[in-house]
């Protein structure tokens, strides 16, 4: 199976996907406050960061694969291997 190059506006949009989700998650949670103080679980407070982590480094993989020519350095999975899942 041939792995096709997603265009500029797939690749947006799918990682500014992950920018909607947090924004959301952000707005839920300020409604939910009453008052004028806003007060986070420890774990999203973590899950924030961790999808705030992912979205930098995909775009970073993503310019540096720009500027090499689009032959960065991705990892490619034998048939038999899982991918791994991180989980928020």
């Amino acid at each position: 199976m041939e792995k096709t190059i997603p265009s500029q506006s797939q690749y947006t949009r799918r990682h500014l996907s992950q920018m909607k989700v947090l924004a959301r998650l952000l707005e839920h949670e300020m409604e939910l406050a009453k008052g004028g103080d806003l007060t986070l679980d420890r774990d999203l407070a973590d899950s924030l960061l961790d999808v705030l982590e992912i979205y930098i480094e995909d775009v970073e993989a993503g310019y540096s694969a720009k500027q090499t020519g689009g032959k960065g350095d991705r990892k490619v999975l034998n048939p038999g291997e899982k991918p791994q899942v991180t989980r928020l």
